[in-house]
């Protein structure tokens, strides 16, 4: 029998399990079992998790860790997704100067850069602290929230001008983590870049609503366009300025004025048009040009040096080889987490002016791997975001659009294994992985006294700016529009009774509304549409529908499959 094996065997056995309930149920079988479940359990979810969800650092707590990114790998399946804007709250705590004068009168609305991130400070999984921060328009807010037994929540709004226009707005925003802060948990040290070429550290404290400028990283006068800073250790500052030249800075340094240790200038035919920091010793440049639209380097303390170039004659784009909007690249996201990327900086993901996300892989002698492309959106990429260790995410430069993309890797976890047998139809009827979600509800005002910035009226159909993940665990992602922040939360609903209840007890979810994109090769199909439905409950019936359709209850069809009808029943198009 099983239970009469040597209590190393049965690690092993249990090494080989397919999902975090085998091991569970392993453990109800019999009271030896049992014993040696409990007394190995820490060894038995840090070997499912490292399995199953490869290159995702975590917490200490594996058993919860396997149950959360279970959960999340099965809403992704399902595209469980719940949506809300985030405001800031009444009593926020006020740092710095707030009566400022303004010199201008934007029509326009701001871009707000996020960073978040989050780490775990307790006794258990659910005790974590979490802080976003974003920048709007020319004021810094941030959110701190503690869960768990003694949850909590605190909000920053920063500034530290007294006459301010747009010139003002910050373009470029990085959280330095809990390890930067010492052993005063309530300061939180950050880099910010304004559009004028201020690049700052700041050190914030809402205890006594007070800030100190660390550093100062010079720019020579140069407006900026935005900022980036590598992950790692000994992490490294780049600034992207209008000119398309592009700063390099250490950010491991006790200097108060900390000058570029290495540029890399634009030829007099082209600028830069975008870069991206794939490590902190390899950059990503777009120069725009035609023999070498992706530039590769490499970083170091002797300076920069070329290891590839990737042009965009070499993409096998088909008609108008070489036109100008071909050799654009919008967006970059290096994909160090995953299990294939080997050193960081050798994969990653790049978005181009022909509307197709490529991956690229330094080490192979192709230009590109493979190619992502939404058939029905003529606009171009603004950012691409990697989630979990098959998906990723591309916000559209136009109508409000979040896509989600399957990497078509190896899927390493699929929650249909803990199902029985006569339900592994599942697996073929599920929901298609490329799907579209419109984040068309127009942003509240952020501030009472917000003035042109937000006077529009009716649905948003701008742009996803940007994106944050506070960690590779994490089930949230934060998205910018103009004016402001989406929060979407990959939840099922039947999973809000457990790990994702949270996010049911939060208010203001929104109704969103999305569609399935049709395979690139298919010519023929048309998107289907789906809205969700209002509420977050949950009942037995609607457990059972998820479980017959593969879908997050929420999601509603529109319409069947097929000709287009008015309300009064004339088909168009007859």
């Amino acid at each position: 029998m099983l239970s009469d094996l040597p209590s190393e065997i049965i690690l092993h056995i249990a090494l080989h399990l397919p999902t975090a309930s085998s091991l569970t149920h392993l453990a109800q079988s019999c009271h030896r079992l049992y014993k040696i479940v409990s007394a190995e359990e820490a060894a038995f979810f840090r070997a499912f998790v490292q399995k199953k969800f490869p290159s995702t650092n975590t917490s200490p707590f594996w058993k919860d860790a396997a149950c959360a990114l279970t959960s999340r790998s099965r809403a992704l399946d399902r595209l469980g997704i719940i949506g809300r804007f985030v405001l800031p709250a009444e009593n926020m705590t006020r740092i710095g100067y707030h009566e400022e004068t303004r010199h201008d009168n934007p029509t326009l609305g701001f871009r707000p850069p996020i960073d978040s991130y989050e780490s775990w400070n307790g006794e258990s999984w659910a005790e974590r602290k979490e802080v976003l921060a974003w920048g709007a328009g020319h004021r810094l807010l941030m959110r701190t929230r503690q869960s768990g037994n003694r949850p909590r929540e605190n909000w920053i709004v920063f500034n530290d001008k007294h006459h301010v226009s747009s010139y003002d707005d910050i373009c470029g925003l990085h959280l330095l983590g809990p390890e930067s802060g010492g052993k005063n948990a309530d300061i939180e040290h950050l880099i910010l870049g304004r559009i004028r070429g201020d690049i700052i550290r700041l050190a914030l404290s809402a205890s006594d609503t007070s800030y100190e400028k660390k550093q100062n990283f010079m720019t020579n006068g140069l407006n900026l366009d935005r900022t980036d800073l590598s992950d790692g250790p000994e992490p490294i500052l780049s600034g992207h300025f209008d000119n398309g030249s592009i700063a390099l800075y250490h950010t491991i340094t006790d200097r108060e004025e900390v000058e570029p240790f290495a540029w890399i200038e634009p030829t007099t035919l082209s600028r830069s048009r975008y870069s991206k920091l794939l490590s902190s010793s390899r950059i990503a440049v777009a120069t725009g040009r035609t023999q070498d639209t992706l530039s590769i380097s490499t970083v170091s303390p002797d300076g920069i040096s070329p290891v590839r170039q990737i042009g965009v004659d070499s993409l096998d784009i088909e008609n108008q080889v070489g036109h100008p909007a071909h050799s654009t690249v919008s967006a970059i996201a290096p994909l160090n987490s995953h299990r294939l990327a080997g050193d960081p900086g050798n994969v990653f993901l790049s978005a181009w002016g022909d509307r197709t996300v490529r991956l690229h892989d330094v080490r192979s002698p192709h230009s590109y791997e493979t190619t992502y492309i939404d058939t029905t959106d003529p606009n171009l990429t603004y950012c691409v975001h990697p989630l979990a260790n098959d998906r990723f995410l591309a916000g559209s430069g136009g109508d409000a659009l979040v896509k989600i993309f399957d990497l078509r890797m190896e899927k390493t976890y699929d929650y249909l294994d803990a199902q029985t047998p006569h339900t592994s139809s599942q697996r073929a009827s599920g929901p298609r992985k490329d799907f579209s979600i419109f984040l068309s509800s127009p942003p509240p005002p952020l501030f009472p006294q917000q003035n042109s910035r937000n006077r529009r009226r009716g649905a948003y159909r701008g742009p996803i700016y940007t994106m944050s993940i506070p960690s590779v665990s994490s089930q949230t992602v934060y998205t910018g529009i103009v004016d402001g922040v989406v929060r979407l939360d990959f939840a099922s609903m039947d999973d809000l009774a457990g790990p994702a209840k949270e996010c049911a007890r939060s208010g203001g979810v929104l109704r969103l509304a999305g569609f399935e994109r049709p395979d690139p090769e298919d010519l023929t199909t048309t998107s289907k549409l789906r809205t969700q439905s209002e509420g977050l409950s949950l009942n037995a019936e609607v457990n059972l529908k998820m479980d017959d359709t593969g879908w997050d209850w929420r999601w509603q069809p529109l319409s069947e499959p097929g000709a287009w009808r008015r309300r009064d029943g004339q088909v168009l198009g007859d």
